[in-house]
């Protein structure tokens, strides 16, 4: 026990650094700046430009739909007609309402007929629509 009492006072310079040491490499490892903390923000900013990647894909396809809604005339027409319900003259819209009944989905019967959500916005069975010419008009 004496050689180690002996050791320490000839060398408590070199103790007091290498527990200087320690406490610094345990704080650049788990500290608030540490090792972990840098590879938990990498995680983060790949996930974040991912995300961006994606939302700028999404947004060039949305300007597409946009410039095809303002160029193209049977864009336009499939918009009007889907969305507005609209139909040329002396056409004639059947909807087909959707095979479940509408008591299981809990919307009002209405709504599934004229295809519409309980929010007010189109179905998407309203695809199911049918547009044929109106009687006696061939």
């Amino acid at each position: 026990m004496e050689r180690v009492w002996s050791f320490m006072r000839r060398s408590w310079f070199a103790l007091a650094a290498l527990a200087v040491a320690g406490v610094l490499l345990l704080t650049a490892a788990w500290g608030e700046r540490g090792l972990s903390r840098v590879l938990q923000l990498r995680t983060e900013l790949a996930q974040t430009e991912d995300r961006n990647f994606r939302l700028v894909q999404q947004i060039s396809a949305l300007r597409r739909d946009i410039e095809m809604a303002r160029t193209d005339d049977a864009t336009l027409e499939h918009l009007a007609r889907r969305y507005l319900g609209m139909a040329r003259p002396g056409e004639v819209i059947y909807r087909v309402p959707p095979a479940k009944s509408a008591t299981a989905s809990g919307e009002h019967p209405s709504r599934q007929a004229n295809g519409l959500k309980s929010d007010g916005a189109p179905s998407a069975d309203e695809d199911e629509a049918v547009v044929a010419p109106a009687p006696g008009e061939d």
